[in-house]
């Protein structure tokens, strides 16, 4: 008789996932990330375009390097020159003063300070941009760092997974007694600080290192930038932290070429069907426009149209109708089946691309035309570049139909880079100010109004100093120059290191400049004679002054010197200088 029991399987035991360990480099870029989080709020949210934003780029990029360095990171070229290309793009905060042109410089950094990272984790879909480049840059932007999104902390509080090693603990004991030494240090450096702060231009030094006035930020302020920091801190940490782990390692370009395919769904047929209508539109439109269109390449003013309702009748329309032909082109790339050569396809596109050179074309000769009869403004030099940029793309768009042996997206690439860069480096604001108070001066009998002047700026200073006392210019343009730089003098103020500004030190040096040569020697003197030009100079050069003229702080701190050299010695103090 058989008296043992049936064979019963154990249960399976749970598999408990192992904790991730974290490296002491990781540990440290996550403080170090955090600490710029911080940084990032306070120059990109809350204070106005200048040297500090371009700092903290080049701190980030930095931080990186280092963090590379250490894990072993070797980038490649494309990482190389993406990270070069965002410091280069971060020197226009400093360029040019604030503008929606340093908004979208921002942007831009911080697009390519991403694609850096995620080119050098050498986790993307394909090894150069070419058909699954908006795929990669979704997953740079979103995916990656969303994956990881809350991998600060735990890096943060939790113990380096190579503690044991020798190296490490030497590192973690030096850090150690640097951050011993700095508390230590604290209290006798503020001290010296404070007795040597008693110099003019040592404390005019220290204003403007530390221009974030933090003593004056209440403590719930502190508490909120702290709280806006984590988020930044965060997503840069989880970018790297992805791209270590390989946490978006699924999206690969077999995947990838596999979704493409599956979404390529609409036979050729429709493809026509969709298309000749739109065709057909542009067609009409263009026969019983053509006199109309003529008219601004040949530079002539149609009858019963000023140049105002000439150029701006119909210009937005032109821009919607060539966005709108991008999203097709992209919508047909996207889902029309690809069988043989395609050649519906490409002609379906090229005559898109084709219409939509001859309405660009259009609209910048009317833009043109409207800039010769009332001058430049910013947003008709963005208006120009917008346009210039979308015919070169469409340009390229119409030379891959042509021929397969264009690379359309590394092109494109190339090029939307480089007319952003001619953008931000031209300094529009002070071509537009140049231009014209060219025509101006040159008697064309231009009126520039005081509206002109405010939404150009600090790069408008120097040549409303130039139109305020050329006799070409018109009255009523020499008042509007005149009250812009009093208001300019009168509440623009210096904001120290962190917001200089080089448009904003020349306007600065201008404005002085004028004032010394116009003032004489009573209106300095004078501060309650009302009169606009010694008004200014009590604004502009009082912090000046004290930098210029250092030798009346030296002669002061001699007197406090030998006072204390006196009470020491036993002798009686000496008597005091009269004031003033």
């Amino acid at each position: 008789m058989n008296n043992s029991l049936p064979y019963v399987q154990p249960a399976p035991q749970p598999v408990v996932p192992e904790k991730r360990r974290y490296t002491l480099a990781q540990k440290l870029l996550a403080l170090a990330v955090l600490l710029l989080g911080y940084f990032y709020i306070r120059a990109f949210l809350f204070s106005a375009s200048g040297l500090g934003r371009t700092l903290f780029v080049f701190l980030l990029l930095a931080v990186s390097a280092a963090y590379m360095a250490h894990a072993k990171i070797r980038p490649n070229a494309a990482a190389v020159a993406a990270g070069a290309l965002t410091g280069l793009f971060s020197l226009v905060f400093v360029w040019i003063p604030s503008d929606w042109l340093t908004f979208f410089t921002a942007v831009f950094c911080q697009l390519r300070y991403t694609y850096f990272v995620y080119k050098s984790m050498d986790t993307r879909i394909e090894r150069r941009p070419g058909r699954f480049f908006d795929l990669d840059l979704l997953k740079a932007v979103f995916a990656m760092p969303f994956a990881s999104f809350g991998a600060l902390f735990p890096a943060l509080f939790t113990a380096p997974a190579d503690r044991r090693a020798k190296g490490n603990r030497r590192a973690v004991r030096t850090v150690g007694l640097v951050l011993l030494g700095l508390v230590l240090s604290a209290f006798p450096t503020a001290v010296v600080v404070s007795l040597l702060s008693f110099d003019g231009g040592f404390r005019a030094l220290l204003d403007g290192l530390f221009s974030f006035d933090l003593p004056q930020v209440s403590f719930f302020e502190q508490l909120v930038y702290i709280v806006m920091a984590v988020p930044v801190a965060m997503y840069i940490f989880g970018l790297w932290s992805s791209g270590s782990r390989g946490a978006c390692a699924g999206m690969q370009a077999e995947s990838c070429a596999r979704s493409r395919r599956a979404a390529q769904i609409l036979p050729r047929t429709v493809v026509v069907a969709a298309c000749v209508p739109l065709l057909l539109v542009y067609l009409l439109f263009f026969v019983v426009q053509f006199s109309y269109f003529t008219s601004a390449f040949s530079g002539v003013l149609p009858a019963d149209f000023s140049y105002a309702e000439y150029a701006r009748q119909g210009f937005f329309e032109l821009c919607a109708v060539l966005v709108l032909n991008g999203g097709v082109a992209y919508l047909l790339f996207l889902f029309a089946k690809r069988t043989g050569k395609n050649a519906a396809l490409r002609i379906c596109i090229g005559l898109f691309c084709a219409a939509s050179l001859i309405l660009t074309a259009t609209a910048v000769s009317k833009m043109l035309l409207y800039v010769d009869a009332f001058g430049l403004t910013l947003p008709r030099v963005y208006t120009l570049w917008f346009m210039l940029t979308v015919a070169l793309v469409f340009i390229l768009l119409l030379a891959r139909m042509v021929s397969r042996r264009v690379r359309f997206v590394p092109a494109a690439l190339a090029v939307c880079i480089a007319m952003f860069g001619i953008l931000a480096f031209s300094n529009a604001p002070s071509i537009v100010s140049r231009f014209n108070a060219d025509r101006v001066c040159s008697g064309a009998g231009w009126t520039l109004d005081r509206a002109y002047f405010e939404q150009l700026g600090a790069s408008a200073v120097p040549d409303a100093v130039r139109l305020e006392n050329d006799p070409n210019a018109d009255h009523v343009t020499r008042s509007n120059a005149r009250r812009f730089l009093d208001d300019y003098a009168l509440y623009h103020e210096d904001g120290g290191f962190f917001s200089f500004n080089l448009a904003e030190h020349r306007a600065r040096q201008a404005l002085a400049a004028a004032e010394r040569g116009r003032l004489t020697i009573p209106q300095q003197n004078s501060r309650a004679c009302g009169n606009f030009p010694a008004a200014r100079l009590c604004k502009t050069d009082r912090k000046q002054a004290k930098v210029r003229f250092p030798i009346r702080g030296c002669i002061f701190a001699c007197f406090f010197i030998n006072a204390i050299l006196n009470r020491i010695s036993g002798f009686p103090e000496a008597p005091r200088p009269p004031a003033g």
